[in-house]
């Protein structure tokens, strides 16, 4: 993917509406919905890396390890983003006749239950942080405490974002599931 796909996919009309009747429709939108998931996900990091490292400048306390654990979580996402582009692109999901086709849209609504559920991991690791910056000494705390937030904004933002996309393939295999009984 290039820099301009970046912004373009986000504004892709993504039509779930229309009635599939071939497998290039279900597989168009298909396509269409990993795209703007790994366009949304590219933004994402760029935002917490560049926040991340102007906030690590200029903020003091709390707000400085904030924007440090923003920074790194931004990277983190960036990496994700590069396996998922790899993954998504040049591997099995570009490949197979219709059931296996099928099985790769369930596919990646499985890995996103299981993001789903590190999501959740995430806002509980958070939460905890948040804690152990309340029972640990005044030094601390502030890291604890900043790092307990931001994980925290991690987990929420991650946890919307894969709920929305895991909805819309959950959409695109239903409007397929016609197909699928004619085709069986």
């Amino acid at each position: 993917m290039k820099l301009r796909a970046f912004i373009t996919e986000l504004f892709v009309d993504l039509p779930l509406d229309e009635i599939v009747d071939e497998l290039t429709d279900f597989d168009e939108r298909f396509q269409i919905i990993l795209r703007k998931h790994i366009a949304v996900l590219g933004w994402w990091s760029l935002i917490n890396v560049l926040t991340g490292l102007a906030g690590m400048i200029l903020a003091e306390g709390l707000w400085r390890y904030f924007f440090m654990m923003n920074a790194v979580w931004g990277f983190v996402n960036a990496g994700v983003t590069h396996v998922f582009i790899r993954h998504t692109f040049y591997r099995k999901f570009r490949k197979g006749n219709i059931l296996q086709r099928f099985e790769v849209q369930r596919h990646a609504e499985k890995v996103l239950l299981l993001n789903i559920g590190l999501d959740l991991a995430y806002i509980t690791t958070g939460l905890y942080l948040k804690a152990l910056g309340l029972s640990c000494n005044t030094l601390y705390a502030d890291l604890w405490f900043g790092f307990g937030w931001s994980v925290i904004l991690q987990g929420v933002y991650l946890f919307v974002q894969d709920n929305v996309f895991h909805y819309l393939h959950y959409v695109n295999i239903k409007k397929a599931k016609p197909f699928m009984m004619e085709r069986m």
